[in-house]
């Protein structure tokens, strides 16, 4: 038997921001004019329909209990922060619909961040946000752009870490994560990673095994 992970890049939606969210389409407006805020909110809106049709389709071939869920933004996993994608799903999160709808078909989530890093990187955006002035937005960007991208690679290596310490032999591994992280690079080449690629056909044909992952594949995103 093997162990076997999708990585699924994802796009952010504005209701995810949380407290932030806000302020952020504020700075999205002031910066691209409401029109381009538009468009872009319809099409993060039809990616995620997209996706929800595709993972409706994997889970229709697949037992649900060997599905193992990681999800970016979450440090804690089992039922409590399956509470927690509840609530975010209530809220009309796209991202927490989809897999409290995995976990309703028997999946498990994971924790899969550490909560330091997420927090020290929140506190970072949160003072970019809230600046007062456009310059000092751009000021404090600068200040703090080296940090958010070691943090992005400190993020990365964790939640490849807690894949390897998690996903047993048998299992299905589904990976949300934002389309600009790389935790394939870091991931033990012994998993069968697919990195998907929103075919629903070459996704299903993953999810029964059928697909014959080609070298360039196996290797892509890892070095």
């Amino acid at each position: 038997m093997t162990r076997r992970l999708m990585l699924i890049p994802i796009v952010h939606s504005e209701k995810e921001m949380g407290s932030l969210k806000s302020d952020i389409s504020d700075m999205i407006d002031r910066k691209f004019g409401k029109e381009k805020r538009d468009q872009h909110r319809k099409d993060v809106a039809l990616f995620w329909d997209n996706l929800r049709t595709i993972i409706n389709a994997v889970l229709a071939n697949l037992d649900g209990t060997a599905i193992r869920i990681y999800q970016d933004g979450i440090p804690i996993g089992g039922e409590i922060g399956a509470k927690l994608v509840a609530m975010g799903a209530q809220d009309g999160i796209p991202n927490h619909q989809i897999v409290l709808s995995i976990i309703e078909h028997g999946g498990v989530l994971e924790k899969t961040e550490n909560p330091a890093l997420l927090k020290e990187e929140y506190e970072i955006i949160k003072a970019v946000v809230n600046a007062k002035t456009d310059s000092e937005r751009e000021a404090l960007s600068e200040k703090h752009k080296h940090r958010l991208y070691e943090l992005t690679i400190e993020r990365d290596k964790y939640i490849a870490q807690r894949i390897e310490e998690s996903l047993k032999d048998g299992q299905y591994g589904m990976l949300f994560i934002g389309a600009t992280h790389n935790v394939a690079q870091y991931m033990n080449p012994d998993i069968d990673l697919f990195v998907c690629n929103f075919i629903e056909k070459d996704v299903v044909a993953w999810a029964r095994g059928e697909r014959t992952v080609t070298p360039c594949e196996k290797t892509n995103g890892r070095g």
